[in-house]
């Protein structure tokens, strides 16, 4: 009873734990040190129902969640094939069929026909693709097919037995070599040469003889392995250890397949010294008739002999290869191999090549007699070892039609019918919308040769049925109709002024001044609408003159009379309201040391002065020496010259790269130029990226001496005045022992600012040293007095926010020379851009 501990010797029940030596039923655990029946799987803690997998045991599908969870086994890696959007794997697409090709493509015309291909193209044995060599595991074409009653029991089979009632139990039983199992309390049972459905029984009968009231169900569990052998022409000869359910197909299958000199159509199976069949794998391939594939028995040789007379057929077939004769000795049997011929055959001329008394290779050709069927006229057509047929096309030009084209709804092909003419096909809704009427165009080849030529027709009068314009249409014809805008100048109007889209528009009839501006995005608010114009161009004899119209907007955007219809190439312009100014006209910046700094409106005429007021005036902290005024079109003007300083310096820099070697004394030269060079080149490329300020000088002493004075200029939109607190210091760069800034002192010179940074260097051009002031300006030795040795420059005295700049020396050598005026430029066009650079460094 469940829940009772059996004795030893005894078949556990469901429930209980066997001691040692006892067989674990369904459901239970194996302890460690059990016995294991002969052909048992199992392992330590693990269901004996779950590892009794059988030949024909179910398993449930996977749910979409457990497919995608699946990890790859061992050899396999993620990502091997790509994947499809669905997650199913991605397949290249198949190239097309002859058939597929033959129906899909254009038809061909008369004028576009072209030369037959030649020759017979390359043709494959018919049979030998079924085999494919890299399948190469013999076990697994036939482990997964359930096992029929007819099924005979040999050594090596697995039987998975099932007992449910007075006795529970569930076993996996091997056959022995001697043909037997062995059934616990039972004994041994042989059941090698039995069929699988007389095992049921034979098992019940046996076991009645001990228990009472159980029922019983076999399963077959993993299949015996026998070994036969292929020889003969096959890819890989030898012997195989195959399923017991293979048949001679997975025989030949595991030894790779017959190789293109074996036959398909006489292997033999030989068995015990004797021929047991004979098979044509024709029969499976053409037929699938699989009636002589017969299983194999242990030991069985599969025999496959050299392949025997063949025979090719190419060219309009279904099925064009080289086939393999057996029985078939005539062009009938031969198409009926190949699957008969096309629709697009020409059966008045057949052609076969033939091998003579091995001697020559002849051409014969074969007009099949009319009236007859194929089979009729093929059937008296005898055929030899290595013939081949080819069966021609007939002419694919596609006849009985005329082609429209062009500037229609339904392009194409349409079918000749007697008497048609052009108008039949150009009825209904097949014109597209402005087609060009005056003028159609037909292609027509003409006998002999059917050389083409252009027949031209009045489209609107063959609408109209004019039997002139109508022209009979011919077989080959090809029918154009011209868009207005292939075949006429397309007429334009234009507008331009205070519009929102000033352009060009295309001219429509009636188009009046009023459609115009409202294709243009309709007037600005600065328009003038009490006066526009009109420019109107007249042809008179063989010249055009063009003459003004006025035209008064505000009543022509009403709709009045003065809304004048327009002319081809008409001209429109909207003229703007006297001073009337933009936002980018009206508007000024003040910012830093304001007491209300910020963007302000002006009005025409309105001074410096006038705006600073406006603002409240500088504040306390402004620094007026320092104050920078920028203007946008002296901004652009500054913009085009430094553009073109920067182009000549970069070519003068180029020029140098190329002289270097020729004109440098030596290598060591050589390194320093190119150092050099390529220091200045960074500098022009520092310098492209730099805007030009559109700074003027001016200088501010107070806000009083700025009225009337002739810095107070008359502002413009866009101006900029900036007034920036005291920097509080004097910029020394260049060739000096400490680049610096030093605290501004009164009354304190030039020459007393160098010595606060050690001076110049041994390499500076102390002849060249300049300032830049804090208000743009600059002075420098040039411009300043001399008397007998001593230069007035060097007692200058500087003001916070000025710059010290000590160049280099560049005199030594030619090349250095032009150095130094490149240097000089790019130093002007850093000025300009309102950066300050130190020339050579």
């Amino acid at each position: 009873m469940q829940g009772q501990v059996p004795l030893q010797g005894q078949m556990p029940l469901q429930g209980q734990m066997p001691l040692q030596g006892q067989v674990p039923q369904q459901g239970q655990m194996q302890q460690q040190g059990q016995v294991q029946q002969q052909g048992q799987m199992q392992q330590q803690g693990q269901p004996v129902t779950q590892r009794l997998q059988g030949q024909n045991a179910i398993q449930a599908p996977l749910t979409p969640y457990q497919q995608s969870s699946q990890v790859p086994q061992t050899g396999q890696e993620w990502g091997k094939q790509p994947l499809s959007p669905t997650g199913q794997q991605w397949v290249p697409p198949a190239e097309p069929s002859a058939l597929e090709k033959a129906m899909g493509a254009d038809p061909v015309t008369a004028e576009s026909s072209l030369s037959q291909a030649y020759g017979v193209g390359p043709l494959t044995q018919f049979g030998y693709s079924f085999f494919r060599p890299e399948v190469s595991d013999p076990l697994s074409a036939q482990m997964d097919i359930p096992v029929g009653p007819d099924y005979v029991l040999g050594p090596g089979d697995r039987l998975l037995v099932t007992l449910w009632g007075s006795i529970e139990g569930t076993w996996e039983l091997e056959v022995s070599r001697s043909g037997e199992i062995i059934l616990p309390k039972v004994g041994a049972v042989k059941v090698a040469g039995q069929s699988f459905g007389q095992v049921p029984s034979l098992l019940k009968s046996t076991l009645a003889r001990i228990f009472k009231d159980f029922q019983l169900n076999v399963n077959m569990g993993r299949l015996r392995v026998i070994k036969v052998y292929v020889v003969g022409e096959v890819t890989s000869p030898g012997d195989y250890n195959i399923s017991s359910l293979s048949t001679l197909v997975n025989a030949l299958a595991a030894a790779g397949g017959p190789t293109k000199s074996g036959s398909l159509r006489n292997i033999k199976i030989n068995r015990n010294g004797k021929v047991i069949e004979t098979v044509d794998l024709y029969d499976f391939f053409l037929k699938g008739d699989k009636g002589k594939d017969v299983r194999l028995q242990p030991g069985d040789t599969v025999l496959v002999p050299v392949i025997g007379q063949v025979a090719g057929i190419a060219g309009n077939v279904r099925r064009p290869g080289i086939y393999e004769l057996k029985g078939e000795s005539t062009l009938k049997d031969l198409l009926a191999l190949c699957g008969g011929i096309n629709s697009t055959a020409y059966l008045q001329r057949v052609q076969m090549y033939r091998v003579q008394a091995h001697d020559k290779k002849m051409v014969t050709e074969i007009a099949l007699e009319p009236g007859k069927s194929v089979e009729e006229a093929t059937a008296g057509i005898n055929l030899q070892d290595l013939d081949l047929v080819k069966v021609l096309s007939i002419d694919t030009v596609l006849r009985g039609y005329v082609r429209l084209e062009g500037h229609v709804l339904r392009p194409g092909d349409y079918a000749l019918k007697p008497g048609m003419r052009v108008s039949a096909l150009l009825q209904g809704d097949n014109l597209l919308p402005e087609y060009h009427g005056t003028a159609g165009q037909i292609t027509r080849l003409f006998a002999p040769d059917l050389h083409p030529e252009i027949v031209y027709f009045n489209v609107n009068g063959a609408l109209k049925g004019d039997p002139d314009a109508d022209v009979e249409l011919k077989e080959f014809d090809r029918v154009k109709i011209f868009s207005r805008a292939e075949m006429e100048e397309v007429p334009v109007v234009q507008v331009s002024g205070e519009v929102l889209r000033p352009g060009q528009f295309r001219y429509l009839e009636n188009m009046t001044v009023r459609d115009l501006l409202m294709q243009a995005g309709n007037v600005k608010l600065s328009a003038y609408l009490k006066n526009a114009e009109i420019v109107r161009l007249k042809r008179a004899d063989s010249r055009v003159v063009s003459y003004v119209i006025p035209v008064d907007l505000e009543a022509a955007l009403m709709g009045g009379e003065e809304n004048l219809k327009l002319q081809p190439f008409d001209e429109l312009t909207v003229r703007r309201i006297p001073n009337w100014a933009e936002a980018t006209d009206r508007y000024v910046t003040l910012s830093g040391e304001f007491v209300f700094p910020g963007v302000y409106p002006i009005h025409k005429g309105e001074r410096l002065s006038s705006l600073i007021a406006r603002a409240g005036g500088f504040s306390n902290l402004a620094y007026l020496k320092g104050a920078r005024f920028t203007r946008e079109n002296v901004r652009k003007l500054q913009q085009q010259r430094m553009d073109e300083a920067l182009q000549k310096a970069q070519e003068e820099i180029i020029n140098l790269q190329t002289n270097m070697a020729q004109t440098a004394a030596s290598a060591e030269e050589v390194a320093a130029a190119k150092t050099t060079l390529d220091g200045l080149s960074r500098s022009v490329e520092i310098l492209k990226a730099k805007k030009a300020e559109g700074r003027m000088l001016m200088e501010i002493a107070s806000f009083d001496e700025l009225k009337g004075s002739p810095y107070d200029l008359e502002l413009q939109g866009g101006d900029q005045l900036t007034v920036p607190s005291d920097p509080g210091g004097v910029n020394v760069i260049g060739n000096v022992y400490n680049q610096s800034s030093v605290v501004s002192q009164q009354g304190r010179d030039v020459d007393w600012y160098l010595q606060q940074v050690g001076g110049p260097t041994g390499e500076a051009d102390t002849s060249e040293i300049y300032v830049v002031k804090v208000n743009g300006s600059v002075i420098s030795q040039a411009n300043s007095t001399n008397f007998l040795f001593y230069n007035s420059f060097w007692g200058k005295e500087l003001d916070s926010g000025d710059t010290i700049i000590v160049p280099r020396q560049y005199e030594k050598t030619a090349w250095l020379r032009t150095i130094k005026d490149i240097t000089q430029i790019l130093g002007n066009v850093a000025m300009t851009a309102g950066v300050v650079i130190a020339a050579g460094k």
